[in-house]
């Protein structure tokens, strides 16, 4: 099975450990995490536990920081949350003059990517909706939204705001030994596996734990379930199977050595990064022989340019 590579890779980052999070509000019970453990060589990864089993306590703030803290040198974690804010809410201007005249790094890329979107006739664009809103926005969506066409969630969009304050607090509990973008990394499950073809909803709709499994089943060559680690469990819990993705995702970070886009600045790097396999122009694994096929009941389509 084909897992589209970086085409520049700054270097090979190697992790034993790597951790998916499912972060959830900070009183509710839906965070979850898995652990993977890389194989040498490339041997694939293996999720070695699962959290919480059933039974357990749900993963508040000191339980899950004492988690991911427990592991040594060497891992990575991978949040399905946003890490950083939008750049209205890290402006340290006293009056703000008015987006059309930000001279804000990241407001100006936003609007950069809304504009070549608009001169292409972009649908949303041509409704009259605004085309970025940067008190809700980083870089990331609208490079994902408008030259990818994936749409993970916005940094501070609708319900994201309880999140956010949690994803932050946990980003500073966790910064003693955690970096952005080096041992620490923003993911979205939901954009991973569309961008690898896998286009069936697996949340909330009648045929989602099929889905589930059938996805788990297409990335087995990559991605196994260790002694003691039911992959059933995932099927039955979408949470527990957005963690999985959450860690296979930061797997093929670390293997492929993802870039952001060529055109991304450093100065944008502190505006956050959603890590998504970059688009291919080769095969998926939702894309067997160029074209839409069905396979386990999951519809496949070659990834985006």
């Amino acid at each position: 099975m084909y897992f589209p590579h970086a085409q520049q890779a700054l270097k090979k980052r190697s992790f034993l450990h790597i951790l998916g999070v499912d972060l959830g509000g900070g009183k509710g019970k839906k965070t979850a995490v898995a652990t993977l453990r890389i194989g040498p060589s490339d041997g694939g990864a293996t999720v070695t536990d699962i959290a919480p089993r059933t039974g357990a306590l749900p993963l508040y703030d000191t339980t899950l920081l004492g988690l991911l803290g427990g592991f040594g040198d060497g891992t990575l974690i991978c949040v399905d949350a946003p890490l950083t804010l939008p750049p209205c809410l890290r402006c340290q201007v006293p009056v703000c003059p008015g987006q059309e005249h930000c001279v804000d790094a990241a407001v100006l890329e936003m609007r950069r990517i809304a504009d070549v979107a608009g001169s292409t006739g972009h649908r949303d664009l041509r409704r009259g909706k605004p085309s970025i809103t940067p008190y809700t926005q980083r870089t990331t969506e609208v490079h994902l939204f408008y030259d990818r066409g994936l749409a993970p969630r916005e940094g501070l969009g609708q319900g994201t705001g309880p999140l956010a304050a949690r994803a932050a607090h946990l980003t500073r509990a966790l910064a003693d030994r955690f970096r952005l973008n080096d041992n620490l990394i923003e993911v979205s499950p939901k954009a991973t596996l569309t961008a690898l073809g896998f286009l069936r909803p697996y949340k909330k709709h009648l045929h989602e734990r099929q889905t589930r499994a059938a996805i788990l089943e297409a990335l087995a060559p990559n991605l196994r379930f260790g002694p003691g680690v039911w992959r059933e469990a995932c099927v039955q819990n979408d949470h527990l199977f957005d963690a999985v993705i959450c860690a296979f995702t930061g797997y093929l970070w670390a293997r492929d050595g993802w870039m952001e886009r060529d055109s991304a600045s450093p100065m944008l790097r502190g505006d956050g990064w959603i890590w998504v396999p970059p688009a291919a122009a080769g095969d998926a694994p939702g894309n067997r022989g160029g074209n839409p096929t069905e396979s386990n009941g999951v519809r496949f389509a070659s990834a985006k340019n």
